[in-house]
């Protein structure tokens, strides 16, 4: 499940290994809704799409032989996600409170072009025994999505910015009111929390002044830490471009072993491959244990 970006700012949770101090929890449980269904039509969400994304759209609905259904949930977490049901119909789903726009739009097919062409779907862990517990399950899936849409927004943010459209303008806007313009929710934010923000402007934002400015501001404010660890995670998705489903694991799991250096280790154990329609969904497990401070980083 691929989701349109947002805010992140989450209260702390706890590993139950003792050498790991977490700071992420999910930010609420995924409510159970039947969503409103609209059909495929030219104007999806009643949004008129222009040349490039009309023909993106034709691309997706090729790729997987179903026409992409839109549904507009009362319901969800997220502002706007891309899912690929069980018979392969590509799904598109905006909050009903949320405003559909053309970016939004564009940028979910591209999520779902994504996972056509063998990025992985979806990441699973596998904790080590004695941590398996839903607050660690929970943990590991939020985080998780941070990173890996960053990394899958990398890749494909280029590709949105050549249409005319600025995909990280909500996330910028979110990133100043909460850094820049008021600093309540900056100052509740735990050192993880801090990280990622860190991470995000970095990879996802096509503008040098934003990190840089956010980088003061974490000086001024005394977080060198959150600002190391958000640099180092960013390094290997900005210097290694990943373009293949391979390197987007590989950079995946450098940036999660950023994150949790001090006490966790990440590593691909496996992947599952299962075929919905003319696609094929790709579920990559990792595993998730207790870092062994004998090895050196």
């Amino acid at each position: 499940m691929k989701q349109f970006p947002r805010f992140f700012h989450l209260p702390a949770a706890r590993f139950s290994w003792s050498s790991l101090i977490a700071s992420l929890m999910l930010l609420a449980a995924c409510t159970s809704c039947s969503p409103q269904r609209e059909e495929s039509h030219t104007a999806p969400f009643g949004v008129f799409l222009g040349l490039e994304t009309a023909k993106l759209w034709h691309e997706v609905e090729a790729r997987y032989g179903r026409s992409v259904r839109t549904e507009r949930p009362k319901e969800l977490e997220v502002n706007a996600e891309a899912v690929v049901a069980d018979d392969g119909t590509p799904v598109i789903r905006i909050r009903d409170s949320v405003a559909p726009t053309e970016v939004r739009i564009a940028h979910e097919l591209l999520h779902l072009q994504m996972v056509s062409e063998g990025f992985a779907y979806s990441i699973e862990p596998r904790f080590s025994k004695g941590s398996v517990t839903p607050a660690n399950l929970a943990l590991f899936r939020q985080t998780a999505e941070v990173v890996h849409n960053g990394v899958l927004h990398s890749m494909f943010y280029p590709k949105l910015r050549s249409m005319g459209m600025n995909p990280s303008e909500e996330f910028s806007g979110q990133l100043a009111n909460a850094f820049f313009v008021g600093t309540t929710s900056a100052g509740a934010m735990t050192e993880t929390d801090l990280a990622l923000n860190f991470f995000k402007a970095s990879v996802e934002i096509d503008d040098a002044k934003v990190p840089e400015r956010l980088a003061a501001h974490y000086l001024a404010s005394g977080w060198q830490g959150p600002l190391d660890i958000g640099r180092a995670m960013a390094e290997p998705v900005t210097t290694s471009r990943p373009d293949s489903p391979q390197r987007e694991v590989d950079v995946f799991l450098a940036c999660m072993n950023r994150l949790f250096k001090e006490s966790v280790a990440f590593s691909v154990l496996g992947q599952r491959t299962q075929r919905r329609g003319a696609i094929q969904v790709h579920t990559v497990t990792v595993s998730v244990g207790a870092k062994d401070s004998s090895r050196p980083d």
